[in-house]
């Protein structure tokens, strides 16, 4: 690491300094975590929202499904490109301003999409630069809220707040879809997906905003170097990469989280494309239904990670959460073979449901082993990596998919692909070091 790299040791609050959650006073951390989690709930309401919409309006755009696999990546590849700088600059910055910035980011793009298209405007470059920027924001926005929870919430009650946060997200994600199928685009058309879902960009940029500045230096018992060694001015572009690839490198350091998030990577591979491309398409293709249709598989989905969530809580808490993401990896890819066979709305909506069952195995344990298992100065560059791991492959799946969907049948697609995402996770259970993870 640099000469500015954190200390592991544990120090006492400076004077004037807000304590944080290891101290004695704490500075009400529930409050914090109020305002963080309203703000999360209402972003990932309006994500769901571009996510019944998005596919659909590329394909109205480009005419082709290999360019609406394209576009599509387009949301995702700036987490590929810009992922491990990002987690640099979340773990230089204030975490809280990198939010509110992420955010204005967010807005200007979602609220773009919609202004373009009433007015005749948007081509498909246009919609691709909108996706991009708002994937950017996004690439910010995703490690620093990861890194900031452990700033706020007591070690001892992460698992609690991470567990929450998920069930949350996806309760979030059922109205979305449910809202956009009964009332929105019956009553306001489908294009006002993306108007509503810049909305909701805007409300989570206040709720950062009600954040108290964090005192860094507590957090987790780990400190940063005195104000005095800091690195204070700018750094040229060289040596922030440099940084980047030095945190990813100390990341990769720990043996369990190397050998684990390859095996994510190839399962995000095979697998999103899947989700992000291949589905709406059999709902149109197969189906002959539209935005509409998909918003009711959509809703039967995040049902379902809702329940699994819930069901996780109850009983998963004391798993071990390596072999308990490997056993999400087999069923992540056996639960996609059935939509292989789906000719109707009602087979396509509970074979969905079943599918989303198997998701919270793999992103509540994988969010918990990092929060233990990272140092909190570098939080920022382990959920960054994440971010690279999980978007930047689902940018190269949803193109490629994309490209497959004109050669090749979906049901093909479903079951080869499916398959094979299920084999990446019984090949996970031979490697050695996550076979004796606890």
């Amino acid at each position: 690491m640099s000469e500015t790299a954190p200390t592991l040791e544990p120090q006492a609050v400076p004077p004037g300094v807000a304590p944080g959650p290891g101290t004695r006073r704490g500075f009400g951390w529930r409050r914090a975590v109020a305002w963080l989690w309203t703000g999360h709930v209402v972003s990932h309401f309006g994500d769901s929202l571009y996510l019944v919409g998005i596919f659909f309006l590329a394909l109205e755009v480009t005419g082709s499904k290999s360019l609406s696999g394209l576009l599509i990546a387009l949301h995702y590849l700036p987490a590929l490109a810009l992922g491990a700088v990002a987690g640099v600059y979340v773990d230089r910055h204030d975490r809280r301003r990198v939010m509110l910035a992420a955010e204005l980011i967010r807005f200007s793009a979602a609220a773009s999409i919609p202004a373009l298209y009433l007015t005749g405007r948007l081509t498909p470059w246009a919609l691709g630069l909108a996706m991009f920027a708002l994937a950017t924001g996004s690439t910010l926005f995703n490690p620093a809220m990861k890194a900031i929870t452990p700033e706020l919430v007591p070690g001892r009650h992460l698992a609690a707040v991470a567990t929450g946060f998920q069930l949350s997200e996806f309760a979030a994600m059922v109205a979305g879809p449910a809202l956009a199928a009964m009332v929105i685009v019956p009553e306001l058309g489908s294009i006002h997906l993306f108007s509503l879902n810049a909305a909701t960009f805007l409300v989570s940029g206040l709720c950062v905003l009600a954040l108290a500045p964090i005192a860094r230096r507590t957090a987790h018992g780990v400190t940063l170097p005195p104000r005095d060694q800091r690195t204070s001015t700018p750094t040229p572009s060289a040596s922030v990469w440099q940084e980047a690839w030095r945190g990813v490198g100390a990341v990769l350091e720990i043996p369990v989280l190397r050998a684990l998030l390859a095996f994510v990577a190839l399962d995000n591979l095979l697998l999103t494309g899947l989700a992000q491309v291949a589905t709406p398409l059999l709902v149109k293709e197969r189906l002959g239904l539209g935005t509409e249709g998909f918003a009711g598989v959509q809703t039967l989905f995040f049902l379902g990670l809702l329940a699994a969530s819930a069901g996780f809580w109850a009983l998963g808490r004391r798993l071990p959460p390596a072999k308990t993401i490997l056993v999400g990896i087999v069923l992540d890819g056996l639960t996609f073979v059935p939509l292989a066979f789906c000719r109707t709305l009602g087979e396509l909506q509970l074979a969905m449901f079943l599918h989303a069952l198997a998701l919270p195995l793999i992103i509540i344990p994988r969010t918990v082993l990092i929060q233990q298992l990272v140092p909190g100065p570098l939080h920022g560059r382990a959920f960054a990596l994440v971010h690279v791991t999980i978007f930047g492959m689902t940018a190269v799946s949803a193109g490629v998919t994309g490209w497959l969907a004109e050669r090749v049948s979906l049901g093909t697609l479903f079951a080869v692909l499916g398959s094979l995402g299920a084999a990446v996770g019984f090949l996970g259970f031979r490697n050695q070091t996550l076979r004796g993870a606890r």
